[in-house]
C-alpha cells in the first residue's frame, strides 16, 4: 500500500483499495440547473464514488477571444442558481464536488463543505489558485493535462507548502476527445514511481476501453465524462458515459480489481481438480511382475495424476523394485516400491 493512501468521505483511496469512480458532468448540463440535477442523480445512481462539476464566472477567468468563451458563457450557472444544485445533492446524500475556475468560485465552493476538490489542467501551473484551494486543507486533485513532470512535481511541492498532504494527481490528456494512440497510459506507473499519492487517469476518449487499461496499470482513480444523453450539444457528449455504460463501466473495473490478485505465483484454489487431472501420472505399460526393477520402459506418462503418482516423481521412482504386482495401465505408486 502507497504511504500517502488518502481518505474521502470514510473511502479509503491509494493502492490495495478499490478504484475511486468519478462521474464529471462539467458542463454537459448546457447552463440548465434542472438537467445537471438529472444528470448528477443519475450519475449517483449508477455506481459513482463521487460526482463533479465545474463552478465558473466566465468573464473572471477566460478572454472573450478564447475559442471557448461564448460555449462557457451560455452554460455557465450562476452562483445563487448553483446553489440549487449543491441543496439538491446534500438533501440525496450524493457526494458532490466541484472545480472552481476563479476565486469567487472557490469561495463559493468552500461555503458547500465538498469532501474534495479538484483543479482543473488549465490551472495547473497556476500557483495562487493552487494554494488557495490546498489551504481549505480537504483533500484535493491535481489534473496534469498538458504538463511536463517537472511541472507536476512543482504543483505537488505547492500544496505540500501550505501542509496539506492530502492529494491524488491525474494523468490526463486535455483533448475532447482524446486519440487512444495519445493516452500514453504508462505514465500512471511513472507517476506512481516517483509521487507518495494516489494517482488516476482522467479519461476523455471515447469509449471505457482505455480507463478500464488504466485501471489495470494502478490507477487508483478514474475520472469520466458522463450524461444522460450524448446527443445533447457540447464538446464532451462524445466522451462522456451514459448511465448504462457507467453501470458496466464500473462492473468491469471491479471484476478487473479481482482478477489482478495478489501477485504471488500459485495455483489458484479452484486449480486444485484440474491440477490432479490435467497433469500427467505414472502407469505400467504392461503387466509387472512384484521385483521389476523400474525402468521407462515399465511406464507411461499419462493423465491423471494422483497422490504419490506424479510425473514429478519419477527421479524417485526410477530404478526401484515393485514391492507388488502391478496391472496394464495400472497406475504406480512410490509406496509401491521398495
Amino acid at each position: 500500500m502507497i504511504m500517502n493512501a488518502i481518505t474521502i468521505n470514510g473511502r479509503h483511496v491509494g493502492d490495495g483499495y478499490p478504484a475511486y469512480i468519478i462521474a464529471e458532468i462539467g458542463i454537459n448540463h448546457n447552463g440548465n440547473v434542472s438537467l445537471a440535477k438529472d444528470m448528477i442523480a443519475a450519475a449517483w445512481s449508477s455506481g459513482a464514488d463521487a460526482v463533479k462539476i465545474q463552478t465558473f464566472i466566465t468573464d473572471q477567468f477566460l478572454h472573450p477571444s478564447h475559442p471557448g468563451y461564448n460555449y462557457d458563457i451560455d452554460a455557465e450557472i450562476t452562483h445563487d442558481n448553483e446553489q440549487e444544485i449543491w441543496d439538491f445533492a446534500k438533501k440525496h446524500g450524493i457526494n458532490l464536488f466541484s472545480t472552481p475556475e476563479e476565486f469567487a468560485s472557490l469561495n463559493f465552493i468552500a461555503q458547500q463543505n465538498p469532501s474534495l476538490i479538484k483543479i482543473a489542467a488549465m490551472d495547473f501551473n497556476y500557483k495562487d489558485l493552487i494554494q488557495a484551494v490546498a489551504k481549505l486543507q480537504k483533500p484535493i486533485i491535481l489534473s496534469s493535462g498538458m504538463s511536463t513532470m517537472e511541472e507536476v512535481l512543482q504543483a505537488v511541492r505547492w500544496v505540500e507548502e501550505v501542509g496539506n498532504t492530502q492529494y491524488i494527481v491525474l494523468h490526463c490528456v486535455s483533448c475532447y476527445p482524446a486519440a487512444d494512440h495519445s493516452c500514453n497510459l504508462r505514465v500512471i506507473q511513472t507517476l506512481k514511481r516517483v509521487l507518495d499519492c494516489p494517482v488516476g487517469f482522467s479519461d476523455h476518449t471515447e469509449g471505457i476501453h482505455i480507463p478500464l487499461a488504466a485501471v489495470a496499470l494502478g490507477a487508483n482513480v478514474i475520472e469520466k465524462h458522463f450524461t444522460i444523453d450524448k446527443n445533447l450539444p457540447g464538446p464532451d457528449q462524445r466522451c462522456s458515459m451514459d448511465p448504462s455504460e457507467l453501470k458496466t463501466f464500473i462492473q468491469n473495473i471491479r471484476g478487473i480489481e479481482s482478477a489482478m490478485g495478489h501477485g504471488r505465483k500459485i495455483p489458484a484454489p479452484e486449480e486444485k481438480e484440474p491440477r490432479k487431472f490435467k497433469r500427467r501420472g505414472i502407469y505400467a505399460s504392461g503387466p509387472l511382475e512384484q521385483g521389476t526393477v523400474l525402468t521407462e520402459n515399465h511406464v507411461l506418462f499419462y493423465a491423471p495424476s494422483h497422490h504419490n503418482c506424479n510425473v514429478t516423481d519419477w527421479d524417485l521412482m526410477k530404478n526401484r523394485v515393485l514391492n507388488k504386482k502391478v496391472n496394464k495401465m495400472d497406475p504406480i505408486f512410490i509406496d509401491d516400491l521398495y
